[in-house]
């Protein structure tokens, strides 16, 4: 089993600059809107679908040499931190959906905004970011 932090306790997702931006615009036109919140929002969008966003999100490299040998990137992922401070109760969300993805929530969520967010989603040959 994962090690998920208990409710109340923050957990962390890396998204890219475009995908923070769609986030930031997309709160800002929603009075009282969190990370939080949009996270939970497009869980009860997306979650019958989620799997198979995930495994449609794996960046292929442009050549071998791009990426480092066992590293895998998603679309939507990037150096930009955003948090997510559940409830007890969606902790718990959290938690399940991982284990049934397989994955922590880090992974899933960057791939879960790009899908519901409005504006341009990242595409497969979306650079990476040198850092």
């Amino acid at each position: 089993m994962m090690n998920i932090p208990i409710g109340g306790e923050p957990r962390t997702a890396f998204v890219s600059d475009a995908l923070q931006a769609r986030l930031d615009g997309y709160r800002e036109q929603r009075a009282g809107w969190t990370t939080t919140s949009v996270v939970f929002a497009a869980l009860e969008d997306l979650r019958g679908n989620l799997a198979e966003l995930l495994r449609t999100a794996r960046v292929r490299p442009a050549s071998p040499f791009a990426e480092s040998y066992g590293r895998v990137r998603y679309l939507g992922a990037g150096p930009v931190q955003i948090r997510i401070w559940p409830s007890h109760v969606q902790a718990e969300v959290l938690e399940q959906v991982s284990v049934e993805l397989g994955v922590p929530v880090a992974t899933w969520v960057p791939v879960l905004l790009n899908a519901y967010l409005s504006g341009r989603k990242e595409p497969e040959n979306m650079p990476a970011r040198a850092g």
